[in-house]
């Protein structure tokens, strides 16, 4: 498949999306509408499944932040990106947690998305190698066998684009699906893969399992923008208050996760039982901590900007894209707002703080 192939897939993920939006209703108008004093909100977020990496989600819910924001949210998976993006633009859901990739692809197709807060501040997707291979640098994958969790993933496409980028047929590597967990480790670790094009926690549960890892530098991926939350055009003016106590509610949040990580772990296994998995406790819990702390890395606790969405980061995402020709050009404004992260942010850190170190 060449970048141009991977276009029209994601395109056309788009175009149905784009259809969808138009035959759907934008949701209610009316946010008056409360359930017991709580505004509804309907959120999707794209994960097939929670895991660490979205443990600072599950603070949220379980420090109850939604209801001191008098929100009350209902939080829905969606496999892809796209599909969260969907449910966004057909109205059935009010916002959404997804990556740079379907607001940017939908720009030209008036899918009429853009994001108002930041969640993964990099871009998420990478190349890497076991420590101690032969392969050295993108050049280095010809004729080598790239793993993936998926051969329709972003980071299956990532490669792909990595491999065009420099100035080698996509065909050049063999992508094996290699799926998550066990699966994947045991695929890495009997060689069954030269390379690996997975995502930052990804990555992190393979270093966990003891796999080291070296990065192989995609240039034109350095220092952009991962993506965020997302609505309609529509509702950053009508819901503008909904979306700013949203925001705070998530930055609360992360200052607890960053507070206290391993109370975050332990609500994120409170509320979803099957993310504890089999490991004894210990190992669980300092596995879970280091993929939460990718999380927590870059995301602005020092100047007190969580949630803001940095233009020349989100300027770089679509740079990246429009190389790949998965988009034409476009200034970087046109996907996202950065006027709510002050009022994400209107909180006290000091209070936050204090009550996760008394968390058990």
């Amino acid at each position: 498949m060449t970048t141009r192939r991977a276009m029209k897939v994601l395109s056309g993920a788009v175009a149905v999306l784009c259809a969808a939006a138009t035959l759907s209703a934008c949701g209610s108008d009316d946010d008056s509408a409360k359930a017991g004093g709580l505004t509804p909100v309907t959120f999707a977020m794209a994960s097939p499944s929670w895991n660490a990496g979205f443990a600072v989600m599950a603070v949220v819910e379980a420090e109850g932040f939604y209801e001191e924001e008098g929100l009350k949210v209902t939080t829905n998976l969606f496999p892809s990106a796209t599909q969260a993006a969907q449910q966004v633009a057909g109205g059935g859901a009010d916002l959404g947690l997804m990556t740079v990739e379907p607001v940017a692809i939908g720009h030209d197709k008036d899918l009429n998305l853009a994001y108002f807060g930041s969640y993964w501040p990099e871009w998420i997707y990478s190349l890497q190698v076991p420590d101690g291979s032969n392969v050295k640098s993108i050049a280095d994958l010809k004729g080598k066998k790239i793993g993936v969790s998926a051969v329709a993933s972003s980071g299956a496409t990532f490669a792909r684009t990595a491999l065009e980028l420099n100035g080698m047929s996509q065909d050049a590597a063999t992508l094996v699906p290699i799926g998550a967990g066990a699966q994947q480790i045991n695929a890495i670790k009997t060689g069954q893969v030269d390379a690996l094009a997975l995502w930052d926690i990804q990555y992190q549960m393979v270093k966990n399992a003891g796999v080291n890892l070296t990065p192989l530098p995609v240039k034109e991926a350095a220092g952009a923008w991962g993506g965020g939350f997302a609505t309609t055009r529509k509702n950053l003016k009508a819901k503008k208050d909904v979306l700013e106590r949203f925001g705070r509610a998530v930055a609360k949040a992360f200052v607890f996760a960053k507070a206290n990580p391993e109370a975050a772990i332990r609500a994120l296994w409170k509320l979803y039982p099957e993310t504890r998995g089999s490991d004894p406790e210990e190992k669980a819990l300092a596995d879970g901590i280091k993929v939460l702390d990718v999380r927590l890395a870059g995301q602005g606790f020092d100047d007190k900007s969580l949630g803001r969405i940095d233009e020349a980061a989100c300027t770089r995402a679509i740079d990246l894209m429009t190389s790949a020709k998965m988009i034409k050009k476009f200034p970087a404004k046109e996907i996202y707002t950065d006027e709510m992260f002050k009022a994400f942010n209107d909180f006290s850190y000091d209070d936050i703080t204090k009550r996760a170190k008394s968390a058990g």
